[in-house]
């Protein structure tokens, strides 16, 4: 695939926002990518939608206590990749939907971090059977340009200026066209993701998923050998 970009796809981005559904998205779907960018001297932030409280088969826990220590969870994977600050909406796990308060709250954060590009879910990959991944992909792409307009919310530019992200990159795409090689610092990809022990009680072998995701999208790009991480570029006007 001799079309496809690499890392100077990032060429020129100073600020960027992960949106995502739960706490260890960001770390397995684009974990290395962040590194990499963290690496350059881009500001990251993560913008998490749900509390999480779903995700546990430990009936020692309750919803709540899950939810605490996911955040907790959350926090440490994404300051070992190099994040400024990570948020956590309080919509219940499992429940998400990409309606009008969803948009208006991640349109705040697009105002309050002033951005310059998006990272989130392919909301449209017919593969994507996670309702909540679904619902975060969409609210994150349709909060792009309501944010930049003054008249919407008008209330939250009391605090920040009218967004601006002008590209967003999404991950597990239907039509990848950046994929970025990632084997060299895989390591820390895996490291950050083993922090949502919660999630990941068996430790490194529980996540053997995301290495054949990561394998295949290497052979796909014509890398056999290596670990990909890959997206679909989104430019705004």
């Amino acid at each position: 695939m001799t079309s496809m970009r690499g890392i100077e796809a990032f060429e020129g981005v100073e600020r960027a926002i992960v949106v995502c559904a739960h706490a260890d998205d960001m770390e397995t779907m684009m974990g290395a990518t962040a590194g990499l960018l963290a690496d350059r001297g881009v500001e990251l932030f993560e913008l998490i939608c749900t509390r999480g409280d779903l995700g546990s088969h430990d009936l020692g826990l309750s919803r709540d206590s899950l939810a605490a220590l996911r955040l907790e969870e959350a926090r440490r994977g994404a300051e070992m990749l190099g994040f400024s600050e990570v948020a956590v909406l309080e919509h219940h796990d499992g429940e998400l939907e990409a309606g009008l308060a969803l948009r208006s709250q991640v349109a705040m954060y697009y105002r309050l971090w002033q951005p310059d590009v998006l990272f989130t879910f392919d909301p449209d990959w017919p593969g994507q059977i996670h309702p909540d991944h679904r619902a975060a992909g969409r609210a994150a792409i349709d909060a792009l340009i309501p944010s930049r307009m003054p008249f919407y919310h008008p209330e939250q530019l009391q605090m920040a200026g009218v967004g601006k992200v002008s590209r967003a990159y999404l991950f597990s795409p239907a039509s990848p066209s950046v994929a970025i090689d990632v084997t060299d610092v895989y390591d820390r990809k895996v490291a950050a993701s083993l922090a949502h022990a919660s999630q990941f009680p068996k430790g490194d072998d529980a996540l053997d998923w995301m290495r054949t995701l990561d394998t295949q999208a290497a052979e796909q790009a014509g890398a056999s050998g290596r670990l990909y991480e890959r997206f679909a570029e989104v430019r705004l006007w």
